[in-house]
């Protein structure tokens, strides 16, 4: 998280303990009742946070009732130092077959089980709008949350509709 008022106070490296834990935080403190966390702390993506430490500590969530204090042990905040290179390296990226759970994007859907098994529709003759597995053809479906705003990151826990 980077605060947005300088460049060099209230940065810090966030480490989660999985990808949903990330994305259950930021429902968390994106929805809290606690609209100062909700102003303050921006997702410009999945590996990235801004925020306003005027309004709200982002670090903070974890501790404030009514924000994100389920997630104390399983969402860690590490402060960098300064800018005069005792700071923390970057965590790298995700693998590039990484993707952003957003509602209303089209994903590849595919197997946990077995990753090079990927849904398939065909378009064309498929009178029974059968879905198949294939591991040589793939069909991007869009999923989106049954009730709620497209753009909202998604979670394990959403009803979605594809």
């Amino acid at each position: 998280a980077v605060q947005i008022t300088d460049n060099s106070t209230y940065r810090y490296v966030i480490t989660f303990a999985s990808r949903e834990v990330a994305d259950e935080w930021w429902r968390a403190v994106s929805t809290s009742t606690v609209t100062t966390f909700v102003t303050s702390v921006l997702r410009v993506n999945a590996q990235f946070y801004t925020h306003n430490v005027n309004v709200a500590n982002a670090a903070n969530s974890l501790t404030t009732t009514g924000v994100a204090t389920q997630f104390l042990g399983e969402v860690f905040f590490t402060q960098d130092n300064d800018l005069g290179g005792r700071g923390l390296s970057i965590i790298p990226p995700l693998e590039q077959s990484f993707a952003d759970h957003i509602s209303g994007n089209s994903f590849f859907i595919r197997s946990k089980v077995a990753p090079y098994d990927y849904w398939y529709y065909p378009t064309s003759s498929n009178t029974t709008n059968a879905v198949y597995v294939s591991r040589t053809k793939r069909t991007r479906f869009t999923v989106s949350l049954s009730s709620g705003t497209a753009g909202t990151v998604m979670i394990g826990s959403d009803n979605v509709v594809i």
